[in-house]
């Protein structure tokens, strides 16, 4: 982006983050079903039933300030215990949330009082906390799988009828990298095409 260009709004900046979020998700359903086995949970995910939908797992990892969780139908990030809202992006919905539960919410069933969607600064921040734990696996992935790894989830995803492929990985993770470290410098995902 040059200096005349103007900065995208926060609310752009995260549905382009959205974005990239629902085709990871599909990225991370790859990793659960590796033929060497569930990298979720060799990553040091521990793998839980489900408090929500039937038949499915969860996959909880901590950090040092709280810890992520991992679903099918939800991804989020919780801190321990300070009173801050969590982040929290639902799958169905397509968007991201400030959470204000003690608890993760069961996938699935989320209460509109304890979701927050101000496209605001907050919101920004907490998404920036999960895109830090993010980008770390994704250094941790590439480093277990090999460089074709990721391309080849984004040719699956993209030929799936209703999928919405984002940007394919590279280009997708160098996005991601901008945006953690400054989201109004890192300027729109996609350019948009000239008619």
């Amino acid at each position: 982006m040059n200096a005349l260009s103007p900065r995208p709004a926060v609310a752009t900046l995260m549905r382009d983050f959205t974005d990239a979020l629902a085709q990871q998700m599909y990225f991370w359903g790859r990793d659960v079903i590796h033929p060497s086995g569930n990298l979720l949970v060799a990553h040091g995910f521990d793998r839980r039933k489900s408090e929500g939908l039937d038949g499915t797992s969860c996959y909880r990892k901590a950090l040092d300030e709280g810890y992520i969780e991992l679903h099918g139908a939800c991804a989020g990030w919780y801190p321990d215990d300070t009173g801050e809202p969590g982040f929290l992006y639902i799958r169905t919905r397509r968007r991201c949330y400030l959470y204000d539960g003690t608890e993760p919410p069961a996938p699935g069933f989320y209460s509109d009082d304890l979701l927050r969607a101000t496209p605001g600064a907050d919101l920004l921040e907490r998404s920036r906390r999960f895109l830090a734990w993010w980008l770390d696996y994704e250094r941790w992935i590439a480093g277990v799988t090999g460089p074709g790894y990721r391309g080849a989830c984004h040719r699956t995803f993209a030929k799936l009828p209703k999928s919405t492929p984002w940007l394919p990985p590279a280009a997708g993770l160098d996005w991601l990298r901008r945006f953690h470290r400054d989201p109004v410098r890192a300027g729109r995902a996609r350019k948009k095409r000239k008619p």
